[in-house]
């Protein structure tokens, strides 16, 4: 089975000498402009469809004040331009890609797919709604739709639900079911999750994130999209910064922008490093939401934010100067070592299945090496150390440089299909770069796994 080692951490390394872990850099590759609506809201969704790409997104009519769900697509995921939604029957319709009026205090928290629903509701929308009257809070409904531009109401309440905006929802292999990311109440800036088969019931409210003391003074998480990625499960918590509250409430001004978090459940999850994932964040006003993620067809990955240039607050009730930026970043390219001089880093034991081993990576030069855990001569180590195998060590293999997000080290010991069925441990040298990512059909093992294997023939 094809694992991919990411670097959120070090849980997966025995060795990393002369490295510092690093964000990659998405890179603004287009900018979509709504022409007769406001986006300085917590959207884009961008999904496939026959093909497409389908981007819905909140907007705000620059004349009539009137909210709308509205709709564009694109064929490379990059450039977006209106679609044409005229065949939905809308009263006093406002543009030609409007799909729904929203209420002045209704926002979308998420769109997804939902591979267990029914045809006629294969995607989901979560619509939050504020009650600034009776009940002073927050309820969320689903909508369905077959296709994405269709919508009809399936449940007008969830039960336990009363978040605002930006969440996030994710298919949970591990569960067989949606895990839906929210906060717990109006007002509330922290993470949870429920989890739901049917989107008709609901588990309760888990926490599973909140502003610590590593976070700068005064920072709340507003909320996280998350995206199931490689295995794994990779999150935008939203951090809402630079506040100069009065004393009774934290909401304007203040600026937004997204950090970088992961998890293997989707439930329990880990903070990365505590800056900007976008670099356009300096700080100044503005308003950056991270909500969509989505494979692009030459390998790279699309990354969908509404952007502001006005604070918190202050956008929302203004023509504003929205725009969606479609970044684009390398596969694997979330979280990087790098090294400005010479680097090593040692993998911990796979259990190696066959078939090449994928390095990405940008260096001024690279080798690879393998390491054997079941000693030279075949004899066991319990507990290896790794030991390079003749053929297979550095000076064995043949260099690279440059910029590759799939490099095949080969070596002259041949192919590597000689270590099929063993326990190995991968090494990569290299200077002045970064390393993203090891793939191929590998198995990770603890030590006591890969122990128990070489002893005993299964894990």
């Amino acid at each position: 089975m094809e694992h991919t080692q990411l670097f959120f951490d070090d849980s997966r390394v025995f060795g990393r000498a002369g490295t510092t872990r690093v964000y990659g850099t998405p890179v603004v590759s287009a900018v979509y402009r709504d022409p007769d609506f406001s986006t300085d809201y917590c959207s884009p969704w961008v999904l496939r469809r026959d093909g497409a790409y389908i981007m819905l997104y909140m907007g705000v009519h620059r004349q009539t004040k009137q909210h709308a769900l509205l709709a564009a697509v694109s064929e490379d995921g990059l450039h977006f331009s209106p679609l044409d939604c005229s065949v939905l029957p809308l009263e006093n319709r406002l543009s030609v890609h409007e799909i729904m009026p929203l209420g002045p205090s209704q926002e979308p928290l998420t769109v997804l797919e939902d591979p267990l629903a029914p045809a006629d509701e294969h995607y989901r929308l979560i619509l939050t709604d504020l009650d600034w009257n009776g009940r002073f809070g927050a309820f969320g409904s689903v909508l369905s739709s077959p296709d994405l531009i269709r919508w009809h109401e399936t449940l007008h309440e969830i039960p336990g639900f009363a978040s605002e905006p930006v969440g996030g929802a994710v298919f949970n292999r591990e569960k067989g079911c949606t895990t839906i990311l929210h906060r717990r109440t109006w007002g509330n800036r922290d993470v949870g999750c429920q989890d739901t088969v049917d989107f008709c019931g609901f588990s309760d409210f888990e926490l599973c994130m909140r502003q610590d003391s590593l976070d700068a003074p005064l920072d709340e998480i507003y909320g996280m999209p998350a995206f199931p990625y490689a295995g794994m499960y990779v999150g935008f918590p939203c951090i809402y910064a630079d506040n100069k509250p009065s004393r009774c409430t934290k909401f304007n001004p203040g600026n937004t922008y997204p950090q970088l978090a992961y998890s293997w459940d989707a439930h329990h999850w880990q903070r990365s490093l505590r800056q900007s994932f976008l670099p356009e964040y300096k700080g100044q006003p503005s308003l950056f939401w991270l909500t969509s993620m989505q494979p692009l067809p030459d390998g790279r990955l699309g990354l969908y934010a509404a952007h502001s240039d006005e604070p918190h607050g202050v956008a929302f009730r203004s023509n504003g100067s929205g725009t969606i930026l479609i970044y684009t970043l390398r596969r694997d390219g979330f979280i990087g070592l790098r090294t400005d001089g010479e680097a090593v880093v040692t993998t911990r034991e796979f259990l190696y299945r066959g078939g090449p081993v994928h390095v990405n990576l940008n260096a001024a030069g690279a080798t690879c090496a393998v390491l054997d855990s079941a000693g030279l001569n075949g004899d066991v180590n319990v507990f290896g150390d790794g030991h390079p195998v003749p053929g297979f060590d550095h000076v064995d293999c043949v260099p690279f440089s440059g910029d590759s997000t799939d490099w095949t080290p080969d070596f002259a010991g041949g192919s590597l299909d000689r270590f099929r069925g063993r326990t190995i441990l991968i090494e990569v040298r290299y200077t002045e770069g970064t390393l993203w990512s090891i793939s191929g059909d590998l198995t990770p093992l603890t030590n006591t796994e890969a122990a128990r294997y070489r002893t005993r023939g299964f894990v």
